[in-house]
This record gives C-alpha cells, sequence and structure tokens, in this order.
C-alpha cells in the first residue's frame, strides 16, 4: 500500500522590498558606520593616551627649537618662532629675558608662568640639551616660578590647538568618504535604472498588453535580459493576431457552408416525421451564425477602431433607440437620463454596439420573476456615466474580472448559460478605446450592474491591443 503523501507545507511569501531600496539603506549604513568611525577617532585623539604621545613628540620638537633659540640672539628670529609654531615662549639669556605669545606679541615672564587649562609647559634649561632627563615636561594648571640662576627656554604648547591640527585631515577624509559613498550608490542607482523599466514591461504584460517594449539602455545582463523580454512580447503578440486572423478567416469561411446547409434545410420535405429534426437543425444552424457573426464583430471592432476619431455624439437618442429594440422583450427595458441631451467623444456605430451587448446582456440574463431591465444615462463630472443593472442571477465578486475574457461562461448553475462568452469582451474594447472605464457590480440583493463612463471631451484614442485575451470577454 502507498504511503500516503505528507501534505505540502504553505509556500513562504517572498520579500517585497525594493532592491534599490536595499541597496540605499546599505549605503546609509556604511555612511553611520564611517560616521562612528569619526566620531572614535576623535575621542581618541583627545584622550589621555595621545595626549602622552603628544608630550613625547612635543618634547623632542621643543629640543630642537631650544637650541636655535640659544643660538641667536636676535629677538625677531625668536618672535617668528612663537607666531611660526604657535606657541608662548620665554627665552632667558645672562643678557636679557624676553616672553611672546603665540601670535608672537610680547608678554610677560608671569603670564608665561601662569596657570593655562590645556597647556603643555617644556622647561629646558640651556645646560640640558645634552641631558634630555633633566627637561621636564608638565600638564598644566598648576603655576611655577621660573628659577632665575640659569639660562633656558620655557614652551607653553596649547594641547588643543594640536588637537585642531587633525581636523582637516578629518573633515578631509570624511568628505573623501561622503563622496566616494554619494558616487558609489549614483553608480549603483544607475545601474538598477534599466530594472524599473524591465518591471514596469513585466507589469504590462500581466495586465495583458503584449506590444509593450522596454528601453534597452546598454547590453549587460540587464539589457540582455531586457532584449530577450522584447523578443518575447514581439512573438506572442504575433502568435495572438495571427490566431486572431485565423478565427476570422475561418468565421468568413464558414458562411458558405452554412448557407448551403441552410439552402438544403428548406429543400427538405415538410413531412411530419421530419419536423423536429429539422428544428433541431435549423437551432443549431442559427447559433453557429450567431457565434460566426459574433466573432466577425470582433475582427469589425478591431478594424474600425485602429481608424478610431472621436466626434460629438449624444448619447441620449443612441441609447433611447437600442432600448426600443428590447422593449418587446421580457422582463421590458426602462429608460432614463438626467439630461436632455448628454454628448461624447465617440464613434456612433460603436457607441450604439457597446449599448446593445450591454442591454442585450442583462435581458438575455435576466430570470423570469426579474424586475426590468434599468438603463441610466447621467453626467459625472468631465465624463458621461451609462449604467445597465439588470435583475438577473448576479456575478460573484471573484468572478468580474473572469467575465472581460474572451470565450469565458461562469457558471451554468447560475443561470450562465448562454451567450459566446464575447459581449463584455467587445464591450471593453469599445471603451477602452475611447479613453473610458467599464466595471461590474452590485444592483442589490441580487442582480448585476454594468457602470461605464466615457469622457465628454476629446482624448487620444486609445486603440490598445486586440490580441489581449485578459481583458475581455462576456458572460
Amino acid at each position: 500500500m502507498a504511503k500516503p503523501r505528507a501534505p505540502a507545507e504553505p509556500e513562504s511569501k517572498p520579500k517585497t522590498s525594493s532592491l534599490l531600496a536595499r541597496f540605499t539603506a546599505s549605503t546609509i549604513a556604511l555612511a553611520l558606520v564611517v560616521a562612528g568611525m569619526a566620531a572614535v577617532f576623535t575621542a581618541l585623539i583627545n584622550s589621555r593616551l595621545v595626549n602622552e604621545a603628544m608630550e613625547r613628540t612635543v618634547k623632542g620638537y621643543s629640543i630642537s627649537l631650544a637650541r636655535q633659540i640659544l643660538a641667536s640672539d636676535d629677538e625677531a628670529f625668536w618672535r617668528s618662532l612663537a607666531r611660526d609654531n604657535r606657541v608662548a615662549l620665554l627665552v632667558r639669556t645672562p643678557e636679557k629675558q624676553r616672553a611672546f605669545t603665540s601670535l608672537g606679541e610680547p608678554t610677560t615672564a608671569e603670564a608665561i608662568m601662569g596657570s593655562v587649562h590645556g597647556v603643555l609647559r617644556v622647561d629646558i634649561p640651556a645646560g640640558a640639551l645634552e641631558d634630555p632627563l633633566r627637561i621636564t615636561t608638565r600638564l598644566l594648571p598648576e603655576s611655577e616660578a621660573v628659577p632665575e640662576d640659569e639660562e633656558r627656554v620655557v614652551f607653553s604648547w596649547n594641547l588643543q590647538h594640536f588637537s585642531r591640527l587633525h581636523d582637516p585631515l578629518l573633515y578631509g577624509h570624511v568628505l573623501l568618504l561622503i563622496l566616494v559613498i554619494g558616487a558609489i550608490y549614483l553608480f549603483q542607482r544607475s545601474l538598477l535604472r534599466p530594472l524599473q523599466g524591465l518591471r514596469q514591461g513585466v507589469e504590462s504584460v500581466a495586465d495583458g498588453d503584449f506590444g509593450v517594449q522596454v528601453p534597452v539602455v546598454r547590453m549587460d545582463e540587464i539589457g540582455q535580459v531586457a532584449t530577450a523580454f522584447n523578443q518575447m512580447t514581439r512573438r506572442v503578440e504575433q502568435m495572438i493576431a495571427d490566431r486572431e486572423r485565423l478565427l476570422a478567416d475561418v468565421s468568413h469561411e464558414l458562411r458558405s457552408p452554412l448557407a448551403r446547409v441552410k439552402l438544403a434545410l428548406e429543400m427538405l420535405p415538410a413531412e411530419a416525421e421530419h419536423g423536429a429534426k429539422r428544428r433541431l437543425i435549423q437551432n443549431d444552424v442559427r447559433e453557429m451564425e450567431q457565434l460566426i457573426s459574433r466573432l466577425l464583430d470582433r475582427e469589425w471592432l478591431r478594424v474600425r477602431t485602429d481608424r478610431l476619431t472621436g466626434e460629438p455624439v449624444d448619447l441620449v437618442p443612441v441609447v433611447r433607440q437600442v432600448v426600443d429594440v428590447f422593449a418587446e422583450r421580457a422582463p421590458g427595458v426602462a429608460f432614463s437620463s438626467s439630461a436632455a441631451a448628454l454628448v461624447v467623444a465617440a464613434d456612433r456605430d460603436l457607441m450604439r454596439v457597446l449599448a446593445q451587448n450591454l442591454v442585450d446582456n442583462a435581458v438575455k440574463f435576466s430570470l423570469p420573476d426579474s424586475q426590468p431591465v434599468e438603463v441610466r444615462l447621467e453626467s459625472a463630472g468631465d465624463a458621461v456615466r451609462l449604467s445597465v443593472s439588470d435583475d438577473g442571477p448576479g456575478i460573484a465578486p471573484q468572478a468580474r474580472g473572469e467575465v472581460f475574457k474572451p470565450f469565458v461562461k461562469l457558471d451554468p448553475s447560475r443561470g450562465h448559460r448562454r451567450g459566446y462568452g464575447l459581449g463584455l469582451n467587445l464591450c471593453q474594447r469599445i471603451v477602452e478605446a475611447h479613453g473610458g472605464t467599464i466595471e461590474l457590480g452590485d444592483r442589490g440583493a441580487r442582480g448585476t450592474v454594468a457602470i461605464v463612463e466615457l469622457p465628454q471631451k476629446s482624448r487620444p484614442i486609445s486603440t490598445g491591443s486586440w490580441s489581449d485575451e485578459r481583458k475581455g470577454s462576456g458572460r
């Protein structure tokens, strides 16, 4: 005995995040990491560890400057060293004592030796140049007097100034990283831009427009996919067009043998025993003729919409004439209009076909106890709304998209037994060709209402793709 198969696990829903959004998020994350690294770098510069390393560096540099200072008696030279190195300077020699600010301005020894936060003092006695161990470095705020018994140079280095010396380097690196990240982001965006056109093309094909062509920007992997996509849509469109043409040609050619069959039926003997068979054959022939007529109507409408031009058409008399044709058919048709004239930019013959198909559909699917079909015209902003309501079995909401596909019939148990599945297909083609919309809804407790909105002013005519089978049919 075969082991029963375990029920299949439900497929997990794929993530819907955009690839470009993920690239953007990763770029932002990279920028935040760089900003964090810059903050850590700034904190390290101001840390005690870096200050200690800076003290050692400053001590060696101070010894080098002290040698130059003690080797010269030129006060202008001392001042220039203080100004160029941004250091407060006290020089004591046997002949004189001079003090300069970090800007090279004369000051007093007490000011140099005063208590100043953030200052590193380097005291270099002249006799200690060859013995660095005698050189003292001290981070203020402690203040002290300078011994007067020895020739020396005292430097007061501003450590904050030293820290700021790193700022241009830090800012330069941050700016460079921002430019690099921005360039990478723009480059990634340019690489992904063709995917947007490809996605739009796929969505158009999913909606039934097989004539769409996506732009091919460059012949990389995405460009190759776009080229293959364009070739696929052209082939599919050609295949469907060939099928439509074959269907129209076959329908046209069937009229001749049908005419001969009808002629043969008329010549059959009128005996009673042949009457029932004759009527059955006549009914079959009549249905075949109606189907062929519908198929040829589709081809005629396709050719007509290729040369469609909008002209002012008053829908009130057009729809009224159609309603008069169905007035004697059960359950009857009631017509009303919100105005004496409602004009749209359309083709008059196609408007008549549209109204006729909608009313015929409503009458055909009415039930024996149905109320009369209601046909109403009214203004809806810059459009005219035509609504046709029947009191029939209705259409389930999930099936309303299916009835616009050609040759689709709904469940016969709900009363959808008649027709060929082409009526609403023709209606939707006509409406879309005029830039309008058509939708189905509930009339109430039961029944269906078809609502058509057509623009009153002239719009660019959309001939659409008549090979599109995702968007058309009838009940």
